[in-house]
């Protein structure tokens, strides 16, 4: 008999942004790398003979962290990456759920029934899945290993050793969570599940991939933005009421607010960079705004986020860490090491900052004192 722990990757980028992930090669983000001691310590007394991973990096970091820098050889095998999504991969989940609303569906609750191009078959999926497995089952008798993959590949590859239809797949497979333990033993060339989706390693409920918008996550509810660019040729009023608004909400007062240097700032970043203003939105309502300073800082390898705005209402429910995201994809395309916004010390937003990740690295005058300047790693 063969003991397999199957760990899901830890939280990566485009779980946090909600972009479609799919075999593109995501990092882990700093609650990703968060979670990762918990699993070092989870198997530190577990005597494993080997540790399998997926050649993507957030596999392969998630594959380190179970060996826990014990002599554990990590082999990679490249039949445990993720499902590939063809043209889906690194577009916003707000995007898919208005384009493509039913195929979303089939892919969430019968993926035999989803397709796009380019994409991979999920019965192919299982195939290759089940296969690995069993080489490695097989390979590893009488003892016990580990081995790191990825949401969707895992969710095939139980359906099948379950014998779960594809449109009952919702309802008897979770889609495990980030860093999730699922462990199965191996006898007579048949798998068993011992448990599945464990997180009891983790100290608090870990981020849930993928839902429905508006779905609630326990605590409140998410929804999952797309994106266009702004029309500073209809905008002017709407970009300049939200400045207004953000301005009001960073210092309990509208003093010292220009409106026309906040719209002239505007036409002259996207000036420099066409398509450097980009207008959020949640199906087809108007969600909020991300204005990009790609001039400023460029010789030293730094992107400025010049304003972030998001609509009152959607506010804590996970929309503003996806327009950092867009920021932060953006930003690397370009060559950017870092990315910098400033906020005011009494802003209410800086919490929200810091914990995506942002941190102090100085301070600037601002015109009601000064001002911290946040920056985040790319």
């Amino acid at each position: 008999m063969t003991q397999i722990f199957l760990v899901r990757h830890g939280q990566a980028e485009g779980n946090l942004f909600r972009r479609v992930q799919g075999q593109s090669d995501a990092d882990l983000t700093a609650d990703g790398r968060a979670q990762l001691p918990y699993l070092t310590k989870r198997f530190a007394e577990t005597p494993l003979a080997a540790v399998y991973t997926s050649p993507l990096r957030r596999a392969e970091e998630t594959a380190a962290a179970i060996a826990g820098g014990r002599d554990i050889p990590v082999f990679v095998d490249g039949r445990l990456i993720e499902m590939c999504f063809g043209t889906w991969e690194m577009r916003p989940w707000g995007e898919v759920n208005l384009e493509s609303p039913e195929l979303k569906r089939a892919f969430l609750h019968d993926p035999d029934r989803w397709s796009v191009p380019g994409s991979e078959a999920h019965a192919a999926v299982q195939a290759r899945m089940l296969a690995a497995m069993t080489d490695i089952a097989r390979a590893n008798d009488g003892r016990s290993v580990a081995v790191a993959s990825h949401g969707m590949a895992i969710r095939a590859f139980l359906s099948r050793v379950l014998g779960v239809p594809s449109e009952r797949i919702s309802r008897d497979v979770p889609l495990v969570s980030n860093t999730s333990v699922t462990l199965l033993r191996f006898d007579n060339g048949v798998f068993s599940v011992v448990y599945m989706d464990d997180t009891t390693h983790l100290p608090a409920p870990p981020y849930v991939p993928f839902r429905e918008n508006g779905e609630a996550d326990g605590l409140r509810r998410c929804y999952d933005l797309r994106y266009r660019p702004f029309d500073l040729g209809a905008g002017q009023e709407r970009y300049i009421a939200c400045y207004r608004d953000a301005w009001r909400g960073a210092h309990g007062t509208t003093e010292g607010f220009d409106a026309s240097a906040c719209w002239l700032s505007a036409q002259l970043h996207s000036a420099e960079a066409p398509g450097c203003i980009t207008e959020a939105l949640l199906e087809n309502e108007f969600a909020g705004i991300l204005s990009l300073d790609e001039r400023r800082g460029r010789e030293r390898g730094i992107g400025w986020i010049a304003f972030l705005y998001v609509v009152p209402e959607l506010r804590g429910h996970h929309c503003g860490i996806q327009l950092v995201g867009t920021a932060a994809m953006r930003f690397r395309q370009l060559g950017r090491r870092a990315m910098r916004l400033t906020v005011a010390p009494e802003n209410p937003a800086l919490g929200f900052y810091e914990r995506a990740g942002f941190v102090r690295v100085g301070t600037e005058a601002g015109a009601l004192g000064d001002l911290m300047v946040m920056e985040w790693t790319l």
